[in-house]
């Protein structure tokens, strides 16, 4: 008789190993590449530190979160990002002026040395709205960038830099697609923001 119920317990343990647990998606951006741009000799001989971005505490892990209305936010229980938005934006910001080679050195923020300019990213939305219907969605990003002169402190320029798209599917992959679509044109418009500056146009 102990040994039937020994051989039942083993039976229900190796059937509970094999159960499939919930699977959670993992979704990150993949931008498009800039073109090199020319520009005068001003950000040639400067060299930048490109700070992590600052954002509030529900950009800064990996939750998917998303509104609904006006007031009520949740987050997407099967989706989430792989990683941090504000690292993301980091990341993608460091990667499209790397591309672009209008300045002397690229520094990232983990950096100690002193470097001629700064800029510091504070991301103000980057979410997926849904109306209180449920029955249509768009995404928002916006990120207020600032290029601050490290010798003295002084902000060279600043903007703030919006994109709002249309979702095409009322889910959190629609949600990732329109999202990837705004962040590329924040960072394009910022690329056009950033040569204006180093070519004195501002």
């Amino acid at each position: 008789m102990l040994k039937s119920i020994n051989l039942f317990f083993l039976i229900a343990l190796l059937a509970g190993c094999s159960i499939k647990q919930p699977y959670i998606t993992e979704y990150n951006m993949e931008i498009e590449k800039f073109q090199k741009v020319q520009s005068s000799q001003i950000c040639k001989e400067k060299t930048l530190k490109i700070n992590q971005a600052f954002s509030d505490n529900t950009l800064m892990g990996t939750k998917m979160n998303y509104i609904v209305g006006k007031h009520k936010q949740y987050s997407f229980s099967k989706a989430r990002w792989s990683v941090p938005v504000n690292q993301m934006v980091t990341f993608h910001l460091n990667n499209m002026i790397n591309q672009l080679d209008i300045f002397k050195n690229i520094q990232s923020y983990k950096s100690i040395a002193k470097d001629d300019y700064i800029l510091q990213s504070d991301i103000i939305d980057f979410k997926q709205y849904f109306s209180e219907e449920l029955d249509s969605s768009y995404v928002k990003a916006v990120i207020h960038i600032s290029l601050i002169d490290d010798q003295t402190n002084n902000i060279i320029d600043s903007r703030t830099f919006s994109s709002k798209v249309k979702s095409e599917t009322l889910d959190s992959y629609g949600g990732v697609k329109s999202l990837n679509e705004a962040l590329f044109n924040i960072l394009k418009d910022t690329s056009f923001w950033l040569e204006d500056i180093c070519n004195n146009k501002n």
